[in-house]
């Protein structure tokens, strides 16, 4: 058996073309102030708010220093809420920096696993959905935007669509080319998010610079090597973004573009559950329910539900799921039908796309197991002639 060698570590550093990180600053700040002024962010101390909330203060500043009488001119931001769930919460440090850099009224919301939990409901209820991944990160979102809410805050910026747009996810580190450009394109057309979604339902209004449609055009003509590529981190930043050496980035000309405001510009990609620190409720879930005990209820629900549970947490939200939707499919939302013409084979619901290959409804990947219901028509019409 051959182990095949690690690739060399690269030995002279990448930068994109100056023209085209220009014209993605542009891009990115004309995009920002159409939303100018906004009332907060969502401010997780990422890579994706910290440029938004500190480019955007470069150039207020910028321009308040050229014409200091300039009475029109209005600040892009003025408060941010941080969602903190855990001691462990890597968000922190980041956003107390930003936040103290750019002078904006930082709400701090440091709470318990249980009380996080409150917002379960409505997410559900409101996302009609049970699946963990999309629960663990609706809940702080939810959190955070009803903090906003009674605040005073009407409209709220987020950093939604960076990671979708410029390969900021780890898994397509390893990606070709021709592969990562496929994925992207699909992944542009199926993004979803869902702070859209709540906020609405909480009547406050949703601002999102990345989703621009001038930034997507964009980000759909970047190279693989403008997505992702190694970054050589001077000794003397390490204290900024606590790295040092080489490392492997994605959304690399979003960072380069604005490594001169943004504090976070070469932190390394978490999750949002790592950041807020909701990354434990999977084990909490696990120590509050026996092995036999969980295999009793996977086995019921089976059998008188249809529907695959795959752990304790899992089960706790497909409870609370029932509670708020109740036993009668016929009083279901529209989204959560069961008819039989294209169901995930993890819940019985329909998928809701026919290219879609992760269940929305409760997380099952992958989701299809035969070509959608439209493609088997179109086989067999092309089999009869």
């Amino acid at each position: 058996m051959f182990l095949k060698a690690a690739a060399p570590e690269p030995t002279q550093e990448y930068h994109s073309d100056p023209a085209r990180v220009q014209e993605l600053r542009r891009l990115l700040l004309a995009s920002i102030a159409k939303s100018t002024p906004c009332d907060c962010i969502l401010l997780s101390g990422g890579v994706d708010t910290s440029i938004l909330a500190e480019a955007a203060f470069a150039v207020y500043n910028q321009a308040k220093d050229t014409n200091p009488d300039d009475d029109q001119l209005k600040r892009p931001l003025t408060g941010a809420v941080t969602v903190l769930c855990t001691d462990q919460a890597t968000d922190e440090f980041y956003a107390a920096q930003i936040a103290h850099r750019t002078g904006l009224i930082q709400k701090v919301v440091k709470i318990t696993l249980d009380s996080i939990l409150e917002e379960l409901e409505f997410c559900i209820q409101t996302l009609e959905t049970f699946d963990p991944m999309e629960l663990r990160n609706g809940i702080v979102i939810a959190r955070g935007l009803a903090v906003a809410k009674s605040l005073g805050y009407k409209t709220v910026m987020t950093g939604d669509g960076a990671d979708e747009l410029f390969a900021g996810y780890s898994f397509l580190h390893n990606m070709s080319a021709e592969r990562l450009q496929a994925y992207s394109d699909k992944l542009t057309k199926t993004m979803r998010f869902s702070g859209v979604t709540l906020a609405k339902a909480l009547g406050l209004e949703l601002v999102q610079p990345y989703l621009d449609p001038e930034l997507i055009k964009f980000s759909q003509q970047c190279t693989r090597d403008e997505k992702i590529n190694t970054h050589f981190h001077a000794q003397d930043r390490e204290w900024q973004d606590r790295l040092s050496g080489t490392q492997i980035h994605g959304k690399f000309i979003l960072r380069e573009a604005f490594e001169r405001e943004a504090f976070s510009a070469w932190r390394k990609k978490e999750p949002i559950e790592v950041g807020s620190g909701t990354t434990v409720l999977p084990k909490l879930f696990q120590e509050s329910m026996s092995a036999e005990d969980l295999k009793k209820e996977q086995e019921r629900i089976l059998e008188e539900e249809g529907i695959k549970i795959r752990d304790v947490e899992h089960l706790n939200y497909f409870k609370v799921f029932k509670k708020v939707f109740g036993n009668d499919l016929s009083t279901y939302p529209a989204k959560l039908t069961r008819d039989g013409r294209d169901p995930c084979p993890g819940c019985g619901f329909n998928l809701t796309t026919p290219d879609q290959t992760f269940c929305v409804i409760c997380g099952q990947w992958p989701a299809r197991v035969l070509p959608p219901p439209e493609e088997i028509a179109k086989t067999a019409t092309a089999t009869s002639e």
